[in-house]
């Protein structure tokens, strides 16, 4: 039964996006116009960003960027979250310097952080991370307050230190919040990747759909917003596929939890 139901969503799916195609090529046969090309070279543009040089020199950077400032992001979320979230005392201290800092937008940093790094990847990573790490900061906190207070109680008869406590107990408790968190974040990341590249880069896929606008191709535009299209679908499949085999537990857990109920 589920498997036919998954089945039928893909085939809705695959025919949205069919139709979808089939109207774009419509009305740029039907209705030429510079700003909408037909499919074909919008195609070959595409495929032409996936050759080894062309990989390399344009769609590697950007990768880079996402991959080191996302990662920043992810680790000091996580464990500032995680040691935040069990420290309450630490509460009346750090949660007003978070929340004025989580109200102000990432893109408003870009020219403070291009005088302190330049223009430069320091700049970029710096921007992708400072806007990605919000909100897995966030949901560590939150998922490391609604611990169990009984296994909390458990470490606390067998000894366990401050670190055992939080990676063994509170961490575990918490990963349902924090991917919440850096799916979130990841999306927030790959609009911040872009951004930076727009303003102050040489390379990278927003240098290149900001470079090929100016020259008109924009077959070449659309093949790159196509890309990083590409790019989020695959890293969010991914982290959904490391999501369900890392809370693998969490899924029998709830299962077992609404079979008693």
């Amino acid at each position: 039964m589920a498997r036919d139901i998954r089945l039928r969503a893909l085939l809705w799916q695959s025919a949205t996006v069919i139709l979808l195609l089939a109207l774009w090529q419509w009305a740029a046969v039907s209705h030429p116009a510079p700003y909408l090309p037909p499919l074909k070279p919008v195609a070959l543009a595409y495929l032409s960003l996936l050759e080894p040089g062309n990989f390399l020199a344009i769609v590697f950077p950007s990768l880079y960027r996402l991959g080191v400032g996302f990662g920043v992001a992810v680790l000091l979320g996580t464990v500032a979250g995680i040691a935040l979230g069990y420290l309450r005392w630490l509460d009346p201290w750090i949660r007003p310097v978070l929340e004025y800092l989580r109200f102000v937008p990432t893109v408003a940093i870009l020219p403070a952080a291009l005088l302190l790094f330049g223009a430069t990847d320091t700049m970029r990573i710096f921007v992708i991370a400072f806007g990605s790490v919000f909100p897995v900061l966030l949901a560590a906190i939150d998922g490391a307050r609604r611990g169990n207070a009984m296994l909390l109680d458990v470490a606390r008869i067998l000894k366990f230190s401050l670190a055992e406590k939080l990676f063994r107990v509170v961490l575990p408790g918490a990963l349902p919040s924090i991917f919440a968190g850096v799916r979130i974040a990841l999306s927030i990341g790959l609009v911040m990747m872009v951004i930076s590249e727009l303003i102050a880069a040489n390379d990278g896929l927003g240098f290149y759909i900001l470079r090929n606008q100016r020259l008109f191709q924009t077959a070449n535009v659309y093949a790159g917003v196509l890309m990083l299209g590409t790019i989020g679908l695959i890293l969010t499949l991914a982290l959904l596929a490391i999501e369900r085999r890392v809370l693998a537990w969490h899924r029998g857990w709830r299962g077992l939890a609404d079979a008693r109920t």
